[in-house]
């Protein structure tokens, strides 16, 4: 028998969202947080609110820059006063999974965590690794955080290097993904019948050419994440379903980078 897996909870907080840290956070760990994991609190504040987390909840962080503050303002120290007076502050939060750690911390968690740097298949690999977690019996459920959060430096750089046809923008998608019958979408991996396709563009032009391919030979409507959000970074597909989480048609989902194809399949939302 087939194991249903769904996305119950879906929130998105922008790069550049001004909304204050939740309560939840005390202030002397908000001072600390690199800007990258302020914003991830923000958006699970918003997926789950009130409500506390099963401590045995499994955490995956999907992100491409990571703490990009943190790593600027620990290089910037090293540069200015050598390796032997760098400071450690910005050094403890500028590794990709500080996130993760100040999350689990913040919320409680004991279950498996992992973060995942996949450039532009970031969010359906942040799902399987959901959907294998849950599937093994290894959690009660997953908290996926996905996203990034650049400052002027990078925003520059990934500019430069990506040369896309988006503006280079941030933000960061929480989802709470489940098993069994509930509210919220059903989550399928893999390819399956649905009359319009989700995908997150891509950076090489046959890469481009085969997600419209793809759409074209299913007979797809297909939707382009960061045209519908206006900005773009590796794993935004899933940010552009602020605003659409709640529709009630299946929905295709895409991303590819170096010819690499990942599909999953949306179904339609259920109300609680």
């Amino acid at each position: 028998m087939r194991l249903t897996t769904r996305i119950a909870g879906f929130a998105y907080c922008a790069g550049d969202d001004p909304s204050p840290s939740p309560a939840w956070v005390p202030a002397g760990t908000r001072r600390r947080m690199d800007a990258f994991a302020r914003i991830a609190t923000v958006a699970v504040d918003r997926l789950v609110g009130a409500r506390r987390l099963e401590p045995e909840t499994a955490m995956v962080l999907s992100t491409s820059y990571g703490a990009v503050d943190s790593t600027f303002r620990f290089v910037g120290s090293i540069a200015a006063y050598r390796d032997e007076a760098a400071s450690p502050t910005p050094f403890t939060t500028s590794v990709h999974n500080a996130a993760a750690g100040a999350l689990g911390e913040l919320l409680g968690l004991h279950g498996p965590a992992t973060t995942v740097s996949q450039g532009g298949l970031g969010t359906l690999s942040a799902l399987r690794w959901a959907t294998l977690m849950l599937g093994a019996g290894r959690a009660p459920a997953v908290l996926a955080v996905l996203g990034d959060r650049h400052n002027e430096w990078s925003r520059g750089v990934v500019a430069a290097l990506a040369q896309t046809r988006f503006p280079i923008g941030d933000g960061v998608v929480a989802c709470l993904i489940e098993t069994g019958p509930g509210p919220g979408r059903e989550l399928r991996l893999g390819t399956h019948p649905a009359a319009v396709s989700l995908d997150g563009a891509a950076l090489d032009a046959e890469d481009e050419r085969e997600l419209a391919r793809r759409a074209s030979a299913a007979g797809q409507q297909r939707l382009i994440a960061p045209e519908l959000i206006g900005r773009w970074w590796p794993a935004c597909l899933l940010a552009a379903l602020d605003g659409r989480w709640q529709d009630d048609a299946p929905l295709a989902l895409r991303e590819c980078e170096d010819g690499i194809i990942e599909e999953a399949w949306l179904g339609p939302y259920v109300a609680a």
